[in-house]
């Protein structure tokens, strides 16, 4: 699987951005600056979307986890 080229893959991300109340554009840049908040929202959406997680899923998931760190 070509991630880049994989239309459900993008969608995945954008539907888990627009939850977690982030903007697509500011995060990707955010990103590639390796901001350590991003990248780790970025290996967990991936790491979910690989083992096939709904973004509903993913969503439910990264709201537990971020919790679990904040606390």
């Amino acid at each position: 699987m070509d991630k880049h080229n994989d239309e459900r893959y993008y969608q995945f991300t954008l539907d888990v951005l627009k939850a977690l109340h982030l903007n697509a554009t500011t995060f990707f840049d955010d990103l590639a600056q390796d901001a350590p908040y991003e990248v780790q929202i970025y290996v967990w959406m991936d790491k979910l979307y690989k083992q096939g997680k709904s973004a509903d899923e993913a969503i439910e998931l990264i709201h537990r986890v971020r919790r679990f760190y904040i606390l």
